[in-house]
């Protein structure tokens, strides 16, 4: 590992260790006793401006509400090009709203802070600490790269989150971060139905409107609010907001969306009714009661979607499954969940306390794969199409990334934003809190989306003026500030470094390069896990490997140089990562070219000798890296059949075969080539033994899903066994 990824992962346990010690200094500050609240007694809820520091702060939170403008297409870089820039963006927004805010309130010397402020902060430093723990603590604290979802992007949020309930007094403020949130989110519903060609396009698909649209109601209220409009016209505004943001997620085809959209109306109209006539009693059990929900509602959504990934049966022989779309998509996410819950099995009890790593979700799914009962010769969802980095589940992302105890700090953020939401918004509070909360129980969102809800959340928190009600203000010594300007460095270094490691993987910018050889340096991605670097190989070689000799000549010179730049990088760092995910992507590329065209050029030749080369000490790392993928050796195996194989060759494919043979002796594939190996024996006992493998394999094992077999391949097989044991 490189020394400044060394100093990157030693500056985040200094983060984690740093921040913890503030949290202690503030939960003990809270509990020091009367004459602390005494001498506290003056510090302020609202920071008090100039016109600079009133523009400043108006800038940083209105370019947060616009965060998403960097997935337009002249931002564009790296691998994931909408996402990668877009999760830089709110990193570097994030840290900007930590080192103006921890400037203005160490200008005001102390000041106070909600719960809920203060939970989310504790909830970032529990996953940080937590990622310690993970297999790639870089790729953990930075989150994946297309969605920035990990202890980083947490840290953002509670610094938006603070600065704007800081600063809400001053409606300039306010206002801005306002209108810009929700010209984000009209600009984004018209951008979904441009070209995906087109200069303004966001996104390279348009369901993601639907997430974005839960938070249109919350802003237009929050609006409304802010220009002190009569009560009528803000249930007016905010019935127009549902109706809206309905529409919106119909024309993104996000129906579960848009339904958790109309439940979030009937949600507020309920709730603004009783808190406006109902009695007391009444209201405090509605609050208690939201306050239940907003924990209840995503487990039963996990366990509804664990039950259906436990008990469904797809499998098919066609490429379409015969199931009604919507019930297709969440089959889908029931799969991956299934996938990825092996993780917790495999990594012992520990990792129910402090989880996987965030981001590693693509690595379980990639792992697991087999587990998953479809066929891979006849795949019938996406998974085998697209690299997922989530689970399309944020609540149980968080559990598998982050343990028990990150879900219960999750849920607890939200738990308090109901209790501690201002009396005049707490209708809206629960609708959109509830709302929110179904929609990311089935779906993931972008790094842009947290501002807005920081947004939405700081909005509404309740403010005091009166000390001596304490509902939930905790009060922040004067040092603890320090810790902001330590968040906002990293969160500063954080993209920097991801700024220059997307780039440096970015094919395009290497193809618009007038000299790509002498251009070419590819980053090491190794602290990351070859998250990244595993997403440019395989989408920069595969088009290369199915291309026959025709196709081959529309590919530029370039193209075949980038191929071959990122294959000697991940060879290093397979070499010097062992444990790294590339290996899997490697032994892909490898069995694609070996099945490639006949007639190929020599230049992907050139490529096919160079993977076939490392092919088998590659394969032999397999079993330490993913001993659930064996499926990606058949082509290796069936290759070492071949007359002009070394022996050299094949006795290391059978050490190989043998070490899959004594950890998964009953997996099909190694049944079927175990049973080939021993047809050639001399000793009849074992030709027959051989045969009664190759028979369990299909029978028992399925080994139809790996494999294409002749369909009366079994029944031969059958017949000889029989005729083997006839004639002894």
């Amino acid at each position: 590992m490189r020394d400044f990824d060394v100093c990157f992962i030693f500056g985040c346990h200094w983060l984690c260790l740093s921040i913890v010690v503030s949290i202690s200094a503030i939960f003990s500050s809270r509990f020091r006793g009367a004459h602390i609240m005494r001498k506290t007694s003056f510090a302020l809820s609202s920071l008090r401006l100039g016109k600079i520091e009133l523009a400043v702060t108006a800038l940083i939170l209105g370019a947060a509400a616009l965060s998403t403008v960097a997935s337009l297409p002249i931002f564009r870089f790296g691998v994931w090009r909408d996402g990668e820039p877009n999760v830089i963006a709110v990193f570097a927004l994030g840290a900007m709203a930590w080192l103006w805010g921890g400037y203005l309130y160490y200008r005001e010397g102390l000041a106070k802070v909600p719960l809920t402020v203060a939970a989310c902060l504790l909830f970032a430093v529990w996953c940080s600490f937590t990622s310690l723990f993970a297999h790639f603590p870089v790729l953990s604290f930075l989150g994946s790269p297309q969605l920035g979802e990990g202890p980083a992007l947490f840290f953002c949020w509670s610094g938006i989150m603070l600065l704007i309930w800081a600063s809400r007094q001053r409606r300039p403020a306010l206002r801005t971060a306002l209108i810009a949130a929700i010209f984000m989110i009209l600009y984004a519903a018209r951008a979904n139905r441009l070209s995906a060609h087109s200069d303004f396009s966001l996104f390279g698909f348009g369901d993601y409107i639907g997430v974005f649209a839960i938070l249109l109601p919350a802003l237009l209220y929050c609006l409304s609010q802010e220009f002190a409009l009569p009560q009528r016209v803000c249930h007016v505004v905010v019935l127009i907001g549902y109706g809206l943001a309905v529409l919106l997620s119909l024309d993104g085809n996000n129906q579960g969306a848009a339904l958790a959209l109309v439940l979030s109306a009937i949600t507020w109209a309920v709730m603004t009714t009783l808190f406006a006539r109902g009695k007391p009693t009444w209201q405090r059990a509605a609050i208690w009661g939201a306050m239940v929900a907003v924990v209840v509602l995503p487990l039963c959504i996990m366990a509804g979607l664990w039950a259906l990934g436990q008990n469904i049966d797809s499998y098919q022989e066609a490429s379409l499954p015969e199931l009604y779309p919507r019930l297709y998509s969440m089959v889908s996410r029931a799969l991956m969940m299934k996938l990825t819950a092996y993780a917790f099995g495999d990594g012992g009890a520990w990792t129910y306390l402090l989880g996987n790593g965030f981001g590693h979700s693509l690595f379980y799914i990639q792992n697991y794969l087999p587990f998953s009962g479809q066929s891979f010769l006849y795949p019938n969802w996406d998974v085998f199409y697209r690299d997922f980095v989530h689970t399309h589940s944020i609540p149980y992302e968080v559990l598998l990334s982050g343990g028990i105890v990150a879900l219960a700090l999750y849920l607890i953020v939200f738990v308090l934003w109901i209790y501690e939401a201002a009396p005049q918004h707490r209708a809206i509070v629960i609708a959109t809190a509830l709302g929110y909360m179904a929609v990311i129980s089935i779906w993931f969102e972008f790094a842009s989306l947290v501002p807005l809800l920081a947004l939405v959340m700081g909005a509404t928190l309740r403010h005091s003026g009166d000390p001596s009600r304490r509902w939930g203000l905790v009060i922040w010594p004067h040092r603890a500030w320090m810790g902001a300007v330590l968040i906002g460095f990293v969160l500063c270094g954080s993209a920097g470094w991801l700024y220059w490691q997307n780039r440096g993987l970015d094919r395009t910018l290497f193809l618009a390069n007038a000299n790509p050889l002498n251009g070419l340096v590819v980053p090491d991605d190794g602290a990351r896990g070859g998250i990244s670097l595993q997403r440019a190989l395989l989408d920069g070689c595969r088009p290369l490997a199915k291309q026959d000799s025709e196709g081959l000549k529309n590919i530029s010179v370039g193209q075949l140089d980038w191929c071959k730049g990122l294959l000697q990088q991940a060879r290093r760092e397979i070499d010097s990562h062992p444990n790294s995910t590339l290996v899997l992507a490697y032994l892909v590329l490898a069995a694609e070219f070996a099945n490639s065209s006949a007639d190929a050029p020599p230049a992907s030749k050139d490529i096919q000798q160079v993977l076939r080369n490392n092919w088998g000490d590659v394969a032999e790392l397999l079993i330490t890296v993913a001993p659930h993928r064996i499926d990606v050796l058949v082509t290796y195996f069936s290759y070492l059949a071949e007359a002009d194989v070394s022996d050299e060759t094949r006795q290391q494919g059978a050490r190989i075969l043998n070490a899959f043979s004594r950890e998964y002796p009953e997996n099909p594939i190694v049944l079927w080539f175990n049973g080939q190996q021993k047809l050639n024996d001399h000793s009849r006992q074992r030709v027959f033994d051989g045969l009664t493998e190759m028979i369990a394999a299909i029978e028992k094992y399925h080994l139809e899903r790996f494999i294409g077999l002749p369909d009366d391949v079994l029944a031969k097989l059958q017949k000889v066994r029989d005729e083997l044991e006839g004639s002894q």
